[in-house]
């Protein structure tokens, strides 16, 4: 019998690859995953407890989920398993330390949902200021005018004040300019040039920002530094009768000190609500916010307009394309900003088969790991440069080794500067 022949099974990469969607997706993108030649399956019945037995069964070479949990479990239910996309705002429901332990890439699509997000905090906004609920229920039960909300203030000429400068909060600011508002911001991550680049003046911290503010739009990414972050000392500072708008994920706002400032200095609230109360307490602090006067909620509804839906469902298909052609993840989470490198090698040699293999005898005699590579081919194909980061200093007679192997034309060595230790 004769032995196969191991080049004809060789398949191009994006056409061996099955991808399984699960949550919600649109027939779009179905369609470019499948125009990009994947096998792609939709499945919408699927639950946390169910996925693992469904990714064992598929066998998908690529995840696409928005909502539901991926479990350590669910990540070791099949070897085939190299790409995770999650749609959602954040990655949270999806175990990045296991994924990563498993050299299983995790990657989002942040910015396809925002100016969908920053269209709702417009609309909480005017709503806000112009009681549009209350009026709503009063024209409903033919309210006699004396009987109408109180009059608006109007916002041209006031002052927005934005808690979070990344895109949803870049795109808040541009229509904040529009209606003629005075713009002020505070990020972590923004300086004075950036706002002036963005024609938003900058705000050293949130006191500052709550002091200027007469409203106040917060849209910040939900983890451990941001929990809480606008608790008591802010809302003191706010001044009455202003209004804050939050559509942030997670327990960014404080919801009792919110309460404590509709009942003590007339602030309003618009808030997109989401399911971030975990605890008997804070659902029931969240169950009076949403029942007093002059605070309207919307249910997790920032990112839901078929625009924002088309464009996530495009993203997907983008990083899916290029991690099918080109082996690079837009958008990863979990790509480490700095290996354990402490050397790099430069090595020129000839463009041909079989002489990493020599090298990497080499390194793996001497007990030196590649951390990480890159080949580059030089014009016209006969050379390349391969640039290799190593975690440990090879010997001289490593790279005496290395110099003698066929078809390498020189190696240079030089120590890498780790970021941490820069002066």
């Amino acid at each position: 019998m004769n032995e196969p022949d191991s080049r004809a099974l060789a398949t191009p990469l994006a056409l061996a690859s099955r991808v399984l969607v699960v949550d919600q997706f649109g027939s779009h993108g179905m369609d470019g995953l499948r125009a990009v030649g994947c096998d792609a399956i939709h499945n919408t019945l699927l639950s946390s407890e169910t996925l693992a037995l469904a990714v064992a069964d598929v066998a998908p070479d690529i995840l696409v989920v928005r909502s539901m949990c991926v479990t350590e479990a669910m990540l070791n239910a099949s070897e085939r398993l190299g790409l995770i996309v999650c749609t959602a705002p954040n990655t949270d429901n999806i175990d990045i330390n296991a994924a990563s332990r498993r050299g299983i890439f995790v990657a989002h699509c942040p910015g396809r949902s925002a100016a969908a997000v920053a269209e709702l905090a417009w609309a909480l906004i005017l709503g806000c200021d112009r009681r549009l609920p209350d009026n709503v229920i009063a024209v409903r039960e033919r309210a006699s005018p004396e009987d109408q909300p109180a009059e608006a203030v109007g916002l041209a000429g006031r002052t927005l004040g934005i808690v979070g400068l990344g895109q949803v909060g870049q795109e808040i600011a541009k229509r904040g300019a529009a209606f003629g508002m005075h713009v002020v911001a505070w990020s972590r991550n923004i300086t004075e040039e950036r706002c002036d680049a963005l024609g938003i003046d900058y705000c050293a911290n949130l006191v500052n920002l709550a002091k200027l503010s007469d409203v106040v739009s917060v849209s910040v990414t939900a983890n451990e530094e941001s929990h809480g972050l606008l608790g008591e000392k802010f809302f003191n500072a706010l001044h009455a009768g202003a209004t804050i708008i939050n559509t942030s994920l997670g327990g960014v706002v404080n919801e009792a000190a919110l309460l404590n400032a509709v009942k003590t200095k007339g602030i309003r609230a618009g808030l997109d609500l989401h399911e971030y109360a975990k605890s008997i307490a804070e659902r029931q602090i969240l169950a009076q916010l949403v029942q007093q006067p002059g605070v309207y909620g919307t249910m997790q509804s920032g990112a839901l307009t078929t625009q924002a839906r088309q464009a996530m469902d495009q993203e997907v298909v983008r990083v899916i394309r290029q991690w099918l052609e080109h082996g690079t993840v837009s958008g990863c989470v979990n790509r480490t900003g700095e290996s354990g490198a402490v050397t790099l090698i430069h090595i020129r040699h000839v463009n041909r088969p079989g002489i990493f293999a020599s090298i990497f005898d080499v390194l793996g005699k001497a007990g030196i790991n590649v951390e990480e590579m890159e080949n580059v081919i030089c014009a016209g194909g006969e050379a390349a440069i391969a640039r290799i980061h190593l975690n440990a200093p090879p010997t001289e007679g490593d790279i005496a080794l290395i110099r003698h192997t066929p078809y390498v034309f020189g190696v240079t060595v030089q120590a890498i500067r780790r970021t941490s230790d820069a002066g």
